[in-house]
């Protein structure tokens, strides 16, 4: 029995409810009786017709409803009371939709928009994640997918774990493989393929990395090296060009003369868009990367296809850059991530350039990211500090002469 507030009078409609695991279904069965004929035990008290038609009514409702409840158990699959309405009223249930459902879905949508507003490059990374969930799931529930309704969180915690135990990445890639599947969950929910988020409670923890940049010492070590063989001779200038602009491997091997513009302050510019994200990057051209320029004009590569440097294989360059490091002595590991890391701090941060237009000619969206390439280095420490002690130069102390 449910009564309504405006309802005139004591005759008020029977409902049917259901509940499973907190998950509330209910609907009218289409009778109506006085409330003071309504028996606690859920039926029309009296023994009159009208009485014992709407007590058989209820007896086969519930009748029908256990029965579809057994059946739905019978089929082995995930059902709620919504599924038991719907079969009760005869209407055709759709399969439950799948984690691969889900992640097909998102994924298409990222091939559609390769070269705008994603990258083969992301693809990639939510083929790879689901790979390995799949695998995640074979070996925990003994199938190949999931309901997207049985994941709850225990299940992230438990992939969170797995990842970094039993498949053995680093703290950081694991959060950033729990992310992809996070992403996948938030639309599956935000259009109704799932019913709660099972990411509600979950925290990413990051672990603080170390990066690698160059100084200003080293940076002078490094261009100032003789080289005797061309290969090391080319990968060093690549690098140095990438410490001096910014710009990631993937984004200098591919420059060409077209992206090489001249700016309002009548200096030249590289306009380029990030291979990694589209993002717009704009980069005043200094002294050395201009030499860099000019020092490759002549060759082929530049002279037939119009780019404005050689060309190494990403693989072949990090393998000459070891080659490097063991000729120089150095326990830094040199990368192109590196490179830019000494952009941010070295070239940029530290010579007073604002964090902000740093952010900018990286290519980064959010000053949060521009933080993490930044570091404060003893040279602009000590830059900053001068002023306060030369101001306290001098001064006097009164010292007591006892110990």
């Amino acid at each position: 029995m449910k009564r309504r507030k405006r309802q005139v009078g004591n005759v008020h409609p029977i409902y049917i409810r259901i509940t499973i695991d907190g998950i509330r279904e209910e609907w009218s069965t289409t009778r109506k009786c006085d409330i003071s004929d309504w028996d606690k035990k859920g039926r029309v008290k009296g023994t009159k017709e009208e009485a014992r038609s709407i007590n058989a009514w209820l007896e086969t409702l519930n009748a029908r409803a256990y029965n579809v409840r057994q059946e739905l158990y019978a089929a082995g699959k995930p059902f709620t009371p919504t599924h038991i309405r719907k079969l009760m009223q005869g209407e055709i249930l759709e399969p439950p939709k799948m984690l691969s459902d889900a992640w097909n879905y998102h994924t298409n949508q990222i091939a559609g928009l390769i070269g705008k507003d994603y990258t083969m490059g992301t693809l990639q990374k939510y083929k790879t994640v689901f790979k390995v969930l799949k695998r995640y799931i074979l070996l925990k529930k003994q199938v190949e997918d999931l309901p997207l309704n049985e994941l709850d969180y225990k299940f992230v915690r438990d992939f969170d774990h797995y990842l970094k135990t039993d498949y053995g990445v680093k703290i950081n890639t694991a959060v950033q493989m729990v992310k992809k599947l996070r992403t996948i969950i938030k639309i599956a929910y935000e259009i109704g393929w799932i019913s709660r988020d099972p990411f509600i409670a979950y925290r990413a923890r990051h672990e603080e990395v170390h990066r690698e940049y160059l100084n200003s010492f080293e940076l002078h070590e490094l261009a100032t090296k003789r080289l005797k063989r061309k290969r090391l001779i080319m990968v060093r200038d690549l690098f140095l060009f990438s410490c001096y602009t910014g710009l990631s491997y993937a984004d200098t091997v591919k420059l060409k003369r077209s992206d090489i513009l001249k700016g309002e302050d009548g200096g030249l510019w590289i306009q380029t868009y990030r291979m990694k994200n589209n993002n717009r990057v704009r980069i005043p051209l200094l002294s050395p990367a201009l030499r860099l320029i000019e020092h490759y004009k002549d060759y082929p590569r530049v002279l037939d296809e119009n780019f404005i440097l050689p060309k190494v294989s990403n693989q072949k360059a990090n393998a000459y850059l070891k080659d490097i490091t063991a000729m120089l002595g150095w326990t830094k590991r040199l990368t192109f991530h590196c490179a830019r890391h000494t952009f941010a701090t070295t070239v940029t941060l530290t010579n007073g350039v604002p964090i902000e237009t740093v952010g900018q000619m990286l290519g980064h969206k959010s000053i949060g990211t521009t933080q993490l390439y930044a570091r404060i280095t003893d040279t602009k420490v000590s830059r900053d500090m001068k002023p306060l002690k030369k101001k306290y130069k001098g001064q006097e102390l009164f010292l007591s002469a006892e110990n």
